[in-house]
């Protein structure tokens, strides 16, 4: 008897030339949203770098706290005209706790701006800072967040590298209360941002924490009196404040918190004082001291760390 195959099961068919399969196999070789929120806050500490030379010319010729609530105004403003839906598609909740963590930043920046006057700018950069230790105790205390090791290696490691960076400064009494008052505000924010910043429509979350800063930092304003620009380059100058280190870079941070830890970000964003101080050194010609270029380096490595994928 002859005996007859028996009949192979066919081959499946090659999908790998499918648009849909190529699609998903160019996606799989994008960053990860971590990664991505990573790069996103990295960008937003250095556009509040950036802004250190804008801010210093406008605060030359107006009150500081007038060019804070005018800034936080225009911006909220801006978000409210565009899309004011946005605002009314928000839960109660959402409102509240957007509002709630505008409150806290717009309080950070009084003791800020006044302690900032009672020491020298090493010195506050050092103490309003220390907020990078300070956000993990935060975390623990207000939403039961335990950090990873590697975050709080980080930490450390960031609050070394601050104290190189900006060792050798003064500092009054009524300077070092006003700078670590702001220095926990600050810490107390990232945390809450953290455990708060919602899922979605994130336009309108921002449109309220921005006017929340503004509401608060209105009553020392009014105090001092308002004073507002008188001249094209100053009014451009504030638009950018408002806008792209208001509006936008608040924005990536909230963005970014969702898919990071409140100690990460906290070790990214006190990268601020060292990308002001490497854009002056590039656009101003100022000279980097071996001071500046170790603690930089150890805030970089600080980055790096946190950077670093962790368990828990």
């Amino acid at each position: 008897m002859t005996e007859h195959p028996s009949p192979s099961a066919p081959e499946p068919p090659d999908t790998s030339a499918q648009p849909g399969v190529r699609v998903r196999r160019a996606f799989s070789h994008l960053p990860t949203p971590r990664v991505t929120a990573l790069l996103v806050l990295s960008l937003a500490t250095a556009i509040w770098g950036a802004s250190f030379v804008v801010v210093k010319d406008l605060v030359d010729d107006y009150d500081p706290m007038s060019v804070l609530v005018l800034r936080f105004a225009i911006g909220t403003a801006v978000l409210m005209v565009l899309r004011p839906q946005a605002i009314r598609a928000l839960t109660r909740g959402d409102r509240w706790r957007a509002a709630a963590i505008g409150v806290l930043l717009g309080t950070a920046q009084v003791p800020h701006y006044f302690g900032v006057r009672e020491s020298s700018a090493s010195a506050a950069a050092f103490l309003i800072g220390t907020y990078v230790v300070a956000t993990p105790v935060f975390d623990r205390l207000l939403y039961g967040v335990q950090a990873t090791r590697k975050a709080v290696s980080g930490a450390l490691l960031a609050l070394f590298g601050l104290a190189l960076f900006a060792s050798g400064g003064t500092v009054s009494v009524l300077g070092l209360i006003l700078c670590l008052s702001a220095a926990m505000l600050y810490a107390a924010q990232i945390s809450t941002l953290g455990a708060w910043v919602p899922p979605a429509n994130l336009w309108g979350f921002t449109a309220i924490t921005v006017c929340a800063v503004a509401v608060v930092t209105a009553i020392p304003a009014a105090v001092r009196g308002l004073e507002v620009p008188a001249s094209t380059p100053d009014w451009l100058r504030l638009l950018y404040l408002a806008l792209v280190a208001g509006v936008v870079a608040v924005a990536m941070q909230a963005w970014s918190q969702r898919h990071l830890s409140a100690t990460q970000a906290a070790v990214i964003l006190v990268m601020e004082p060292v990308w002001a101080t490497g854009l002056a050194v590039l656009f101003t010609g100022e000279s980097p001291t071996p001071q500046l270029l170790l603690g930089g380096a150890a805030l970089l490595s600080a980055n790096l760390v946190v950077g670093l994928r962790s368990k828990g």
